[in-house]
């Protein structure tokens, strides 16, 4: 199969963090103490100044009796402060030392969601040099796999300031879309600030977006907010949310008025219709903007028609299905007809884009394609739109003269403004 995708579009990255984690200590394949004392742990980039900083590991792959722990973490490093992230980049093992130097508490290590979220963004920061060579092993990751145009839900004024240097030396090769991420009301105000000093300082393949938030988890995690409890009804847990509701209507409100795009991670079915609701609720008011759900997993019907009269894109990333296939069906029980719901979306005319949530996800056209092409087998509704219309970016005046060429799921070609750099 060949196709030659104009202006090929990752909708949903993590992007210094895919240049991060490209070069970084990955921990896959650790699956035990033996694995953690035998972790090479030499390489200048496992480092951010004294912290060891890792990223992947999946407490399923443990046995049962030596799951993740601070004190597996302690017997192997006592001395330093040591931060792995989840696979799913929703939380994170830290050891004692790590935990002392930012002043927190866990029994366990492990912190969740708006902990796991505070801690990362108390990490050290990368050297500037550092930072610049992750922005670039970034642009060759997504290059590699026929990208040419990136949103970017992980931006800090930091990063910002950098990718602008980038920019203007001419290096970039990627036509990059920046959103801000705000983890609480605490940090909303400098957040939005940044967010809009950043837009007046738009080059022409760099452009400051918006603010995203998290408003639930992941279903991996069984954080996600559902409408019913997870596994069934013995299970009791639905999920959680991150926010006040409130306090989603202020941001939303605020940002709107700012002439900002507001992004919300809504994996969870009553995640989405919570935002769904809230959005519609603050239009009748008189606010107007954009408003983008990110990943929007599992909608319910009635959360799809009350979408129709707002401003609502739905980045979808079907390269989750190959991954959670194993388990969606259990976890989910009767919502489970309501998930991956892209053809349900296009049918009611709500514009979707499509991307891979990189790094959790490899950053793949293929992948999402060959999700799309297998997913009917597991009775996800068959998606008849046209794929290289949702992996294309919708503004064809943004970096206009880029495309890609993919056959069999190998990158032939990648011409970035005009070049042929693959």
């Amino acid at each position: 199969m060949l196709f030659k995708i104009p202006r090929l579009y990752d909708s949903h990255v993590h992007f210094i963090a895919t240049g991060e984690f490209a070069s970084g200590l990955r921990l896959e394949s650790i699956t035990s103490l033996q694995d953690l004392q035998n972790l090479d742990r030499t390489k200048p980039g496992y480092y951010r100044q004294h912290w060891l900083v890792g990223f992947g590991w999946d407490e399923r792959q443990w046995p049962a009796h030596e799951q993740p722990h601070k004190d597996l973490l302690d017997k192997v490093f006592p001395d330093i402060p040591v931060y792995f992230a989840r696979m799913d980049g929703h939380s994170s093992w830290l050891n004692s030392a790590a935990l002392k130097e930012m002043g927190l508490e866990s029994a366990t290590g492990i912190l969740m969601e708006k902990d796991h979220l505070r801690a990362w963004d108390q990490l050290p920061s990368f050297s500037k040099s550092q930072q610049r060579s992750n922005i670039l092993q970034a642009c060759r990751t997504f290059n590699a796999a026929g990208f040419t145009h990136v949103r970017d839900l992980s931006c800090t004024e930091s990063l910002w300031n950098m990718l602008c240097e980038v920019a203007d030396a001419g290096d970039l090769t990627l036509a990059i879309e920046e959103n801000f991420t705000s983890h609480d009301m605490n940090d909303f105000d400098s957040m939005l600030t940044a967010a809009l000093a950043a837009k007046k300082q738009d080059r022409p393949l760099l452009r400051s977006k918006g603010i995203k938030v998290f408003y639930d988890g992941s279903l991996g995690s069984e954080t996600a907010l559902l409408s019913r409890p997870y596994n069934g009804e013995r299970s009791g847990n639905q999920g959680r949310i991150l926010w006040d509701i409130a306090d989603i209507e202020t941001m939303m409100k605020r940002t709107w008025a700012a002439g900002l795009e507001f992004s919300v991670h809504t994996i969870g079915d009553e995640a989405a219709h919570h935002i769904v609701q809230a959005a519609r609720k603050i239009s009748a008011q008189g606010a107007v903007g954009r408003l983008n759900l990110e990943h929007a997993q599992i909608l319910r019907p009635e959360t799809i028609q009350m979408m129709k009269p707002l401003h609502v894109r739905c980045h979808m990333q079907p390269c989750h299905w190959l991954s959670d296939r194993v388990w969606l069906m259990e976890k989910l029980r009767e919502l489970y007809p309501y998930v991956f719901p892209w053809e349900a979306l296009r049918l009611a005319q709500i514009p979707i884009s499509f991307g891979c949530d990189s790094p959790v996800e490899p950053s793949s056209f293929w992948r999402n394609y060959l999700a799309l092409e297998e997913s009917p087998q597991a009775r996800i509704r068959k998606f008849n739109g046209d794929i290289t219309v949702v992996h294309a970016h919708p503004d064809k005046t943004f970096a206009p003269d880029c495309h890609s060429v993919i056959e069999d799921g190998v990158v032939k070609e990648v011409v970035f403004n005009g070049k042929r750099i693959i």
